[in-house]
């Protein structure tokens, strides 16, 4: 599997490699366009920042040069991603001072931070589990997402999928130990 960040960003730079930017948008496009609707834009807004921050990255990536200790993918994105939304803010406030719709306030609500270390996880584990579907039988797959994921009784899936507890516990330990193997090759530091 050749999707390690650094690699795959790395790989992003051959315009013509279709397999990185279809691995990359997989990963990214939802987590930007997630963020962008958690911070209060409707649909089409989010598109729009989503679109807006993917031709960034299309038009950047050639002067990509992975260095964590100037700091990481992850940030970058955040702080990119997080500016737009804030600047879409700034012009309709600025365009429509009373009618426009306010971010939602941040007493009560998770920092923009918090909303994207949450979603990078997501989208990065929802890629994983992907990977994960087509390595392993879908019986197993299904009774792994049935107990792990769904969070149904052990007793619940033995019975649909004819199983022992035992079968369904060496299944989510051997099929977790893969999931956060993946995790680990895919974010490196930024996990």
């Amino acid at each position: 599997m050749d999707t390690t960040r650094p690699s795959l960003l790395l790989r992003l730079r051959d315009r013509s490699d279709g397999s990185a930017w279809a691995v990359f948008d997989e990963i990214y496009r939802p987590m930007l366009f997630r963020f962008a609707q958690l911070r209060g834009l409707n649909h089409a807004d989010a598109e729009d920042i989503t679109q807006q921050c993917m031709a960034t990255i299309s038009a950047r990536i050639q002067q990509f040069e992975y260095q964590p200790t100037k700091g990481h993918f992850k940030g970058w994105l955040r702080t990119m991603v997080n500016n737009r939304v804030h600047n879409l803010y700034r012009e309709r406030m600025r365009q429509h001072a009373a009618t426009a719709r306010m971010p939602p306030s941040e007493r009560d609500e998770p920092t923009p931070e918090a909303v994207f270390d949450r979603l990078w996880q997501e989208e990065h584990l929802r890629h994983c589990l992907r990977e994960l579907r087509t390595e392993v039988a879908e019986s197993t797959f299904a009774a792994f997402e049935a107990h792990v994921i769904q969070q149904q009784p052990v007793a619940e899936v033995c019975a649909r999928w004819g199983l022992t507890s035992a079968n369904v516990y060496t299944i989510k330990w051997r099929l977790t130990e893969r999931v956060a193997a993946k995790m680990k090759e895919l974010l490196g530091d930024d996990g």
